[in-house]
């Protein structure tokens, strides 16, 4: 199987439905499994970018433009940047309005600054 972001951020997020058949490479979870991908992120120490809201349509996952993004501030430690990350983005999800369709989210962990939080 292919990494997408690292080995321990895709053991976490690849419990979602893939989106490689609409040229996204990474896996969209409903709303549940989005919440408990963001405590196993905030476990790791991973912080969150963003993410990206999808509907799915007769089987189809389409993207509804829906998104959310965090960036760490200046003099902001990682630690202090993880914590604020999984806050805010477990708040947009949480508090995401639920159409008639089923909606999934793609989260968009900081990949690089798993790696190497500290020089980051």
């Amino acid at each position: 199987m292919e990494t997408i972001w690292s080995k321990k951020i895709d053991a976490i997020l690849s419990i979602g439905r893939p989106l490689k058949d609409i040229g996204v490479r990474n896996w969209a979870l409903n709303k549940e499994c989005a919440l408990a991908a963001l405590d196993q992120l905030s476990v790791v120490g991973i912080a969150v970018l963003g993410g990206d809201v999808y509907l799915v349509h007769d089987q189809t996952v389409q993207s509804n433009y829906d998104n959310w993004y965090c960036q760490r501030e200046n003099g902001e430690s990682y630690t202090a940047f993880v914590a604020r990350s999984i806050m805010y983005s477990r708040a947009y999800i949480s508090n995401y309005n639920i159409s008639s369709a089923p909606v999934l989210f793609a989260i968009v962990p900081d990949a690089y600054s798993a790696e190497t939080p500290d020089q980051v």
